[in-house]
């Protein structure tokens, strides 16, 4: 019996070679793919996979981690697994909050994508060795905290710009990163002032750097 995985992703050489990689496996067929939200929960409905790969930056300026919050609101008990370049913790973090099964890196060996996808359709979770030790460290630094990390209060697409602007770059290399106009940039570093009680740019900056500087290094794989 083959279990059926569908892809979404909006890189069509990564979506060839992961159809190719799932279905040179005995127990594993690709059904479909799609790089929007909207096209893929109108043929997930349709199809019906047993595993879905989601990619967190899609076309059209969408994230993965919307898609997953849907799906994971509609089909409870679907394994999904986050696919992505971003390395973050705090993404990984986010996305096993929002349901999902495992979190693999692009950089990730195809061995690695293999068998998180082999575990995952087993019904358990996956995570790398290195992921699991930083993960770990994670939940052990916030079990310490008296208060919620106000981080938390971010969106997706503002922890995305928030990030960035702890990486150092302008307004300008952020649009142009998340092919965004640099207006929906400033209003985004708006909110994120906002819901962090900052009330200036520069000290925007100095909060991101800072806090940046207190997460673990993420290693390759």
């Amino acid at each position: 019996m083959k279990h059926n995985v569908y892809i979404v992703d909006d890189h069509p050489l990564i979506v060839d070679a992961l159809r190719t990689l799932i279905n040179a496996g005995d127990n594993l067929q690709c059904i479909g793919t799609s790089d929007t939200i909207e096209k893929a929960l109108e043929e997930i409905e349709k199809l019906q996979p047993d595993l879905v790969l989601i990619d967190i930056q899609l076309k059209q300026n969408q994230n993965g981690l919307q898609l997953l919050k849907k799906l994971r609101s509609v089909y409870p008990n679907l394994a999904v697994i986050i696919l992505s370049m971003l390395t973050d913790d705090t993404f990984v973090d986010r996305a096993f909050k929002l349901g999902a099964m495992g979190y693999v890196f692009k950089e990730d060996t195809t061995t690695q994508i293999v068998e998180a996808i082999q575990t995952v359709i087993k019904g358990d979770y996956f995570v790398s060795s290195s992921q699991a030790t930083r993960l770990l460290g994670h939940v052990y630094r916030n079990s310490q905290k008296e208060e919620k990390d106000p981080i938390d209060k971010l969106s997706n697409r503002e922890l995305e710009v928030f990030l960035m602007i702890g990486d150092g770059m302008p307004i300008k290399e952020i649009a142009a990163n998340m092919t965004l106009a640099a207006s929906t940039i400033e209003t985004l570093r708006s909110r994120i002032k906002s819901k962090l009680n900052i009330q200036d740019n520069e000290k925007l900056i100095r909060v991101a750097v800072e806090w940046k500087f207190t997460q673990p290094k993420t290693e390759s794989i």
